[in-house]
C-alpha cells in the first residue's frame, strides 16, 4: 500500500512539473502588463536554457525584450531563433519545421511534452518580422534589407513545402482495433476543430503574413528596389484582401507611382493589439476505453477576434487604421493543423495503457497486477496536453500608411476604442519612417524608424 502511495505522490508531481510551464506563461504576460519586464524575462530566459523549449524560450525573450525598449537583445534573440528555424548549409536555405503536420508518434511511454518544440510557421514570419523591425530600431538598415529578402524566400518555400505537408498528413491508425481507434480519433478531432472555426474563419492558411509582405515592400521601395518592392506589394494585396493600405501600395505597385512624393515623407505605422489567447489542457473521455481519458490543447477563449477602433491623426484628420494580421486566427489554424497527430498520439497511448492493465490482470499475480496499476498510474498522470506556444504575441496587427506628409513636427493623434493620446513624430523631406506601436497593457509603447530617404 505504501508503494502505490508513493507513486501516486510521484504521480503527483509529475503533474505539477507540466502545469509550471501555464503558470510561468500567465504570470510572464500579466507582468508585461503592468511594466515588470525583469520577472517576464526571468520565465522566457529559463524556458530558452531548457532541452526541448529553447527555440520558445527565445524569441519569447526577444518578445519581451522588445516590449521593454531593448533592443540589442531583441535583435540577437530574433537572429538566434532564425538561424535555428532555418539551415543557411545547404544551396538553399532549408526550413526546420519538425513534424509540420503534427502526426509523428512520439514514444508511447511520455507525453507531448517530451517533444522538441520548433517554431510554428506563422512564429517562423512574426520571429522574421520583429527581428527585422528590431534592426531597424538598432538603425541597422542594411541588415533589415537582408533580412527582408530572407522573409521573402521563406514564405514562399512556406507555402510550397508546409502546404504539401499538411496534404500528406498520415492516416489515423492504431493496434488492434484500428477502425475504432481511427473513428474515435476521426470524432474528437472533428470536435476540436468544430470548435476552432470561429477563431480560424479569418484566415485561409497558417503561414501567410501580409503585414511582413508589406514591410518588405517598403523597405525594398525607400531603397530604391522598385521592382522588388512591387512584388511584396502584389503579395500583401493578395493576402491581406480588403486591406486598403495594402491594395492601395498593390495599384501603386501596378501603375509604377513611387512614395513619396517630391519635398514631402512617407509614415506607416504598425499597431498591435493585446496578447494572443494561450492554449489550455482540455480532458476529453474515451469512448474506447470507459476508463480511460486524454488531455488534449485547446483554447480557452476560442471565438473570433473581435476588432478594435483604432485612428490615426494625419495632416487631412483622423482617418482609420486597418486591420492587418490576425493572429488568433493563425494561431488557432496552426493547432486546428495538428489536430488529428495530438489526438493520435494520445488514443495510442491510451491503447498501450489499457494493454498494460489488461496483462497485470491476465497475469494472476498480485504483485504483477500492482506493479501494472501503478505503472499505468504513473504514466496517465505525467500526460498532459503539449500547451506550449508563443504566448506574448500580440492577437492582432493594424496598419496604417501616409504617403504624401508634410515634412515637420508631429504630435500624432492616436485614439483606440475612443480613447486618445498622442506619440511625437518628425518627418523629413522624402523620409520614409516607420512607427511601431504596441498595446500590451499600462499605456501605449512606440519606437520610431527611418527606413530610408529619397
Amino acid at each position: 500500500m505504501n508503494f502505490r502511495l508513493t507513486a501516486i505522490a510521484t504521480a503527483g508531481l509529475l503533474v505539477a512539473g507540466c502545469l509550471s510551464y501555464d503558470q510561468g506563461a500567465a504570470n510572464a504576460v500579466a507582468a508585461i502588463g503592468r511594466g515588470d519586464a525583469a520577472s517576464a524575462l526571468k520565465w522566457s530566459e529559463d524556458l530558452s536554457d531548457s532541452d526541448r523549449s529553447s527555440r520558445l524560450g527565445v524569441v519569447e525573450t526577444g518578445r519581451i525584450s522588445m516590449l521593454a525598449g531593448s533592443n540589442t537583445l531583441a535583435e540577437a534573440c530574433f537572429r538566434k531563433a532564425i538561424d535555428a528555424a532555418i539551415d543557411h548549409k545547404e544551396k538553399d536555405p532549408v526550413i526546420k519545421l519538425g513534424d509540420a503536420a503534427g502526426t509523428a508518434m512520439a514514444a508511447t511511454m511520455t507525453d507531448d511534452w517530451s517533444m522538441e518544440y520548433y517554431l510554428s510557421p506563422y512564429e517562423i514570419n512574426l520571429a522574421l518580422e520583429y527581428g527585422i523591425l528590431a534592426q531597424l530600431f538598432n538603425g541597422r538598415r542594411e541588415d533589415a534589407l537582408v533580412d527582408s529578402r530572407l522573409a521573402i524566400y521563406v514564405q514562399d518555400m512556406l507555402g510550397d513545402e508546409y502546404g504539401a505537408d499538411l496534404k500528406k498528413k498520415e492516416e489515423a491508425g492504431g493496434t488492434g482495433d484500428a477502425e475504432k481507434t481511427r473513428g474515435e480519433v476521426a470524432r474528437i478531432a472533428g470536435e476540436q476543430n468544430a470548435a476552432l472555426n470561429e477563431m480560424i474563419a479569418a484566415t485561409r492558411n497558417s503561414w501567410e503574413n501580409p503585414v511582413l509582405w508589406w514591410l518588405t515592400g517598403i523597405l525594398l521601395e525607400a531603397d530604391g528596389n522598385w521592382e522588388g518592392a512591387k512584388q511584396s506589394y502584389r503579395r500583401a494585396g493578395t493576402t491581406g484582401a480588403g486591406n486598403p493600405f495594402f491594395e492601395a501600395d498593390m495599384k501603386r505597385a501596378d501603375t509604377g507611382a513611387p512614395a513619396p512624393l517630391a519635398g514631402r515623407a512617407k509614415l506607416a505605422i504598425i499597431f498591435e493589439d493585446g496578447f494572443v489567447p494561450r492554449r489550455v489542457a482540455l480532458k476529453i473521455p474515451l469512448r474506447l476505453y470507459a476508463t480511460m481519458s486524454i488531455d488534449i490543447p485547446t483554447y480557452a477563449n476560442a471565438g473570433a477576434y473581435v476588432t478594435r477602433s483604432v485612428s490615426f491623426a494625419g495632416p487631412k484628420g483622423a482617418s482609420p487604421a486597418a486591420l492587418g494580421l490576425n493572429v488568433r486566427s493563425l494561431a488557432g489554424r496552426t493547432l486546428s493543423e495538428a489536430m488529428t497527430g495530438i489526438v493520435t498520439r494520445n488514443v495510442t497511448r491510451a491503447a498501450v495503457n489499457v494493454g498494460i492493465q489488461a496483462a497485470g490482470r491476465a497475469s494472476g499475480n498480485d504483485y504483477m497486477k500492482l506493479g501494472a496499476e501503478i505503472a499505468n498510474l504513473i504514466m496517465v498522470c505525467a500526460r498532459k496536453a503539449d500547451t506550449r506556444t508563443w504566448v506574448t504575441l500580440p492577437d492582432a496587427q493594424y496598419v496604417w500608411c501616409e504617403d504624401d506628409m508634410e515634412p515637420g513636427d508631429y504630435q500624432l493623434g492616436v485614439t483606440v476604442d475612443g480613447v486618445s493620446s498622442t506619440i511625437p513624430v518628425s518627418l523629413a523631406a522624402g523620409e520614409t519612417k516607420l512607427l511601431w506601436i504596441a498595446d500590451a497593457g499600462g499605456g501605449l509603447r512606440h519606437q520610431c524608424a527611418i527606413i530610408g530617404k529619397r
